[in-house]
């Protein structure tokens, strides 16, 4: 018979398996956490592609990992384990929202939005995370290649650092050398102290280096009327000009010393052009003078004399072009004569092997006709295509060559322009055997490197087979998860068992009394026939009974002796439960002696530095 509460079950049940829930996922929130799943995996955090973990132990594990890999000093002991009590989920947000706001004050993310998993507002922060742990992992790439590099030159180097170095002296002496071969030299001295205008000092000090500039030319602010003055009245061109010049040096040049004769005094060039550059001067106002005082037909006679000369002169130029154009005509007439001659002859050549080719030509085409040489003439169409795609695949081999040649001469060209030096044989098998015995060190080096990089990977897997303060604190933690866990079981267990037995012992005495009262029933009948079978049966009853009796104070005892030994232990344990009372209080009052003792630690040592 059912009661009323197992058929009220019944019915709910029945409703529930008969009911369909509508269950609405929002889209952008499962789109948001495949993104962030993402995310985290391209971050490197691999541990979100286990499919048995929850997205909570993904997304907060992430988090704390990306909180621990931006090396970043927030103050908060941020310790994740999976499967954690509701109780901790709660303290671990908490803590990850107080690490976030210490690491950046624009994060907003709340504990409830992390625990209620909502992927709009968590997205943001693990981008920004990630973003984090990127930039502070290439900080530390950075920071590790720039000390190996600084733990690479401490001791070593590279082969161009030592090349350059062998090869250092060797510039450096090639250097001086050249500074010494093409600086200036010294080739005249004068021979007394130099004195004039500072136009004539530096004129005369070029001199001595070898520097030859005429000293006539006059300067620019004269004017022009002066200059057409002068040229008609002289009727010079530049030629004559470029004369006189010269002269003029020459004749300083003889108050000029040799720089290896000895000391020559400055005094004498300096005189020598003060003494030029007064009688300039005077020829140059004797000249104005002149031009100014002569009629106007003597300037237009001098000035027609002065054009004849420029006209004959012109024209004798090119009376010589002329005589030189004429001759190079003439040869290039005979050359095209002679050409002509060339190609007439080749014009018969070819003439002639027309006509055989004609010939050869129509026996051909008799022999084509025949229909007994059409398997022949269809073999030499074969060989004639071939022969025609081997001489394209020439021609284009040999398009290839020429341009391929043009292009390694243009290399040579700028090579030679660029100032690159040919090597002999000699050179080159130097070059030859030093890139060899460098390849061998590159090779030994090589070998060495790979040497200590399996030695580096060795200790690194040494290094990760030991684990660390925060691993070995969780390694603990989880311990005595599992030992609680263990112990409880093992409680529920042996209490099951005790359990068991109680009920086994129970089940017992019931089937003992049921067979006694079986036997009583079946036997009283029998007994109750005569006297003496009663007697039998009342003193088998009192057996019976004295039996139980004695089991009786038997389990009786041994009840008192449990209770003695509960009573006992539960001493014990509130002994043990003071004795760690004593000693949470010692550990409390030595921690707080501990921080006494650094106070007044650290106030004695900013007394001794005062």
């Amino acid at each position: 018979m059912t009661s009323v509460f197992q058929r009220a079950r019944k019915g709910i049940k029945a409703q529930d398996e008969d009911t369909e829930f509508d269950v609405r996922e929002d889209e952008e929130q499962s789109v948001k956490r495949e993104e962030t799943i993402q995310l985290l995996l391209a971050a490197g955090y691999f541990r979100a592609r286990i499919k048995g973990l929850d997205d909570f132990d993904k997304v907060v594990g992430g988090m704390v990992w990306c909180i621990t890999a931006s090396n970043v000093d927030v103050d908060v002991d941020l310790l994740f384990q999976e499967n954690s009590t509701i109780g901790q989920k709660i303290t671990l947000t908490e803590k990850i929202v107080a690490a976030l706001n210490r690491m950046s004050k624009s994060v907003t993310l709340e504990p409830h939005q992390i625990q209620g998993m909502d992927f709009k507002s968590i997205f943001p922060v693990i981008q920004w995370l990630v973003k984090r742990t990127l930039e502070a992992r290439r900080e530390k790439e950075q920071v590790i290649r720039r000390r190996a590099m600084v733990q690479f030159h401490r001791t070593l180097k590279t082969p161009e650092e030592e090349e350059f170095e062998n090869r250092k002296s060797v510039f450096i002496g090639s250097l001086h050398l050249a500074k010494e071969s093409y600086k200036p030299r010294r080739q005249y001295k004068p021979r007394k102290t130099r004195k004039g205008v500072d136009e004539m000092r530096v004129q005369g000090t070029l001199l001595e280096y070898g520097r030859r500039y005429g000293i006539s030319k006059k300067k620019k602010d004269e004017s022009a009327k002066e200059k057409n003055a002068i040229a008609q009245s002289l009727g010079d061109d530049e030629e004559d000009k470029a004369k006189r010049e010269e002269e003029n040096i020459k004749k300083l040049m003889t108050g000029m010393a040799d720089a290896s004769e000895g000391a020559v005094s400055t005094d004498a060039i300096e005189s020598m052009f003060t003494t030029q550059s007064a009688a300039i001067a005077e020829l140059s106002s004797a000249y104005a003078k002149h031009a100014a005082e002569m009629s106007s037909s003597e300037a237009e006679k001098g000035a027609g004399k002065a054009a004849h000369k420029r006209a004959l002169a012109s024209l004798n130029k090119q009376k010589e072009k002329l005589t030189a154009k004429v001759a190079q005509v003439r040869a290039e007439l005979e050359e095209v004569e002679n050409n002509s001659k060339d190609i007439q002859a080749q014009l018969e050549e070819v003439r002639a092997k027309r006509g055989e080719l004609e010939e050869e030509a129509k026996r051909l085409d008799d022999l084509e006709g025949d229909e007994a040489n059409q398997p022949i003439i269809a073999a030499l169409q074969k060989y004639v295509n071939i022969m025609d795609t081997l001489r394209a695949q020439l021609k284009s081999f040999k398009a290839t060559c020429t341009s391929e040649m043009g292009e390694w001469e243009k290399k040579i060209d700028n090579l030679k322009a660029s100032g690159a030096v040919h090597i002999d044989e000699q050179r080159a098998m130097e070059i030859r055997e030093q890139f060899e015995a460098e390849t061998a060190k590159l090779n030994k080096l090589r070998v060495r490197a790979s040497k200590k990089t399996r030695q580096i990977a060795l200790y690194q897997r040494k290094m990760d087979e030991i684990p660390s303060r925060s691993e070995l604190s969780q390694y603990q933690r989880r311990f005595n998860d599992l030992s609680e866990q263990m112990n409880g079981k093992f409680r529920e267990t042996k209490q099951f068992i005790t359990l068991y037995n109680i009920n086994k012992d129970i089940e017992k005495y019931f089937m003992k009394e049921q067979t006694l009262l079986t036997s009583i029933h079946e036997n009283f009948p029998k007994a109750m026939g005569s006297k003496a079978n009663a007697q039998a049966l009342i003193k088998q009853l009192d057996a019976i009974l004295e039996g139980i009796n004695k089991n009786k104070e038997m389990l009786q005892n041994r009840s008192d002796e449990e209770k003695t030994h509960r009573d006992e232990l539960r001493d014990q344990h509130l002994a043990l439960l003071d004795t760690e009372r004593v000693y949470t209080k010692t550990i409390r009052d030595y921690e707080r002696e501990m921080a006494k003792n650094e106070k007044l630690t650290v106030k004695l040592e900013k007394g001794g530095k005062k």
